[in-house]
């Protein structure tokens, strides 16, 4: 086993996106529908019971970001990751993009999704995280409608160019937003610069693809900007048996390709660096600088 890095005290964030193999933006595929959902091999069960294993032996803790629809089919398991010490948040309902929704579509989603995890947990949800990391410039009011439904930290922004979301040149640091309707902390997801771009390194796909070199550069850099790195992963990229979906030529390379590898990276990172969850993160980093949402824009 790897030493844990020593010469750095920073606790890092460990998230579990918690959805189905086929839940997947940006293309049509025969489980387009929700009413076709429930035909599909399940997956989420076996590989969310790998990383709940793979963290315990780490003693480590996650933030587990839950899709109201799998906390409805899958109770039992919403209510084993609360009973192992794990932080339960919010997905959204069915993994429908932020920015395809009005608002008021929006708030149904998170507000019943938010209800059924506490229903099943005991725990207050405070931590939200949108599908495909889709809370977009365009759609900054979604942090309105999550400082009032209750939400204390949105972890849905990357602060770079990415397919399906992303803001390019956007703060890099969390920080605690004022809005109209309350406050809310905004944690972006990590990211390091190479080759004068930036770009997210420390999950999904980019776990996947980058060479753990590469990865522990991108925590290097982090680290030494005084920033803890937020890790995420989906169940199912644990898992290289799980069932295919006939996807074109490139989403399947980026849908699939590395998963082999990716549960041995884990185990490296996590045998190398702390891991906490969301919430222990934010409150281990300490007071937050602020900023203000009016009329759609941060200041």
């Amino acid at each position: 086993m790897r030493k844990k890095n020593i010469g750095s005290q920073i606790a890092n964030a460990f998230c579990v996106d918690l959805e189905e193999w086929f839940h997947i933006c940006g293309v049509e595929t025969q489980y387009l529908e929700v009413s076709t959902w429930d035909q599909a091999e399940e997956c989420v069960v076996r590989g969310t019971h790998l990383l709940l294993d793979l963290l315990d032996e780490a003693n480590a803790k996650g933030t587990f970001l839950v899709l109201g629809w799998v906390a409805e089919k899958y109770p039992k398991l919403i209510q084993e990751i609360s009973d192992r010490g794990h932080e339960c948040g919010c997905h959204g309902y069915y993994h429908r993009l932020v920015f395809e929704q009005t608002p008021a579509e929006f708030r149904i989603e998170v507000s019943d999704a938010r209800a059924r995890v506490q229903d099943l947990t005991g725990q207050v949800v405070e931590c939200f995280r949108a599908p495909s990391f889709s809370i977009t410039a365009e759609v900054l009011w979604a942090f309105d409608i999550l400082a009032e439904e209750g939400f204390k930290t949105d972890i849905s922004v990357v602060p770079a160019t990415r397919a399906d979301g992303g803001i390019d040149r956007f703060d890099r640091f969390p920080f605690l937003l004022h809005t109209e309707r309350g406050n809310i902390n905004v944690y972006p997801v990590s990211v390091m610069r190479i080759l004068r771009k930036t770009i997210p390194f420390s999950g999904g796909g980019y776990l996947r693809f980058f060479p753990l070199s590469l990865i522990e550069r991108g925590f290097r850099q982090n680290h030494e900007m005084g920033l803890p790195v937020m890790t995420y992963i989906h169940p199912r990229e644990v898992m290289p048996e799980q069932p295919r979906l006939a996807l074109p030529l490139f989403k399947r390379f980026k849908y699939y390709h590395g998963l082999e590898r990716c549960l041995t990276k884990l185990r490296a990172l996590l045998s190398t660096y702390q891991f906490t969850t969301v919430s222990g993160v934010l409150e281990e980093y300490g007071p937050l600088p602020e900023r203000t949402l009016r009329n759609g824009i941060i200041t």
